[in-house]
């Protein structure tokens, strides 16, 4: 019996290995992963499980699109950040605004929404228009879309926390004289009591999906043609439903 030697492996088992080992390099590569932030309902922490109007959604265009991947909760500059910088990474639920347009790949809408300027309940605060509103002291949080739609209104003082949590309580105390919110955020905030009021509307805005510019088209394609699909048959109407 011809004895084996150590170290060596038959050409047809080191192709076999080298091709295991490709398609678990492969696999590895085709995996999305998908960034989100704590904003309820948009996307929220329920038990270990990220749901929302926005992660419900997503969850089923990677259904239907048969994409793997997987789901992490961030603070929103993390997740982000991470969206424009790594490949086959994406973020939502994400507005889509002018500065962001080139930054990434998207698939939308999963919302049309609006932004509202809100106050505390019985603040002295009075402004009809965001034109008036500029000269408030207005917060909201880092990185958010918020930041650049103040800007190009024209607001000079914006002051920003790492969190809406700590915004809110800057409105609440008086610290801060306006808060940027999306309106389905200001419903929850009334819904659960909360003593805020609107003062203005500031934009009507799209959310979606934004992927790094690295993404293939393919996949983004892919989860763009499933959106239409549950836009198409009234799921996504459905799963809006659910946090309204």
């Amino acid at each position: 019996m011809r004895r084996a030697i150590r170290g060596f492996a038959p050409p047809f088992l080191a192709a076999a290995l080298a091709a295991a080992l490709a398609a678990g390099s492969a696999g590895a590569q085709d995996v999305l992963h998908l960034t989100t932030e704590q904003y309820a309902p948009f996307n929220f922490d329920s038990d270990g499980e990220i749901l929302g109007l926005g992660a419900d959604q997503v969850r089923e265009i990677m259904k239907r699109s048969g994409i793997d991947y997987d789901m992490e909760l961030l603070p929103w500059s993390r997740a982000i950040g991470l969206a424009r910088e790594k490949p086959m990474t994406c973020v939502f639920t994400t507005a889509h605004t002018a500065e962001r347009d080139t930054q990434f790949k998207w698939v939308e809408p999963l919302l049309i929404e609006r932004t509202l300027l809100i106050r505390a309940a019985g603040s002295a605060i009075e402004a009809s228009s965001v034109a008036e509103a500029t000269g408030y002291r207005t917060g909201t949080q880092t990185g958010d879309y918020t930041v650049e739609l103040l800007r190009n209104a024209g607001f000079t003082e914006i002051d920003l926390a790492r969190d809406l949590d700590l915004t809110l309580k800057k409105l609440l105390s008086g610290r801060v004289d306006l808060m940027a919110v999306s309106e389905s955020f200001f419903r929850r905030l009334q819904g659960e009591g909360v003593p805020i009021e609107e003062v203005a509307v500031l934009y009507e805005q799209i959310f979606s999906i934004a992927c790094s510019p690295q993404t293939p088209d393919k996949i983004v394609d892919r989860m763009q043609s499933a959106l239409i699909g549950i836009i198409a048959d009234g799921t996504q109407s459905e799963i809006l439903s659910r946090y309204r």
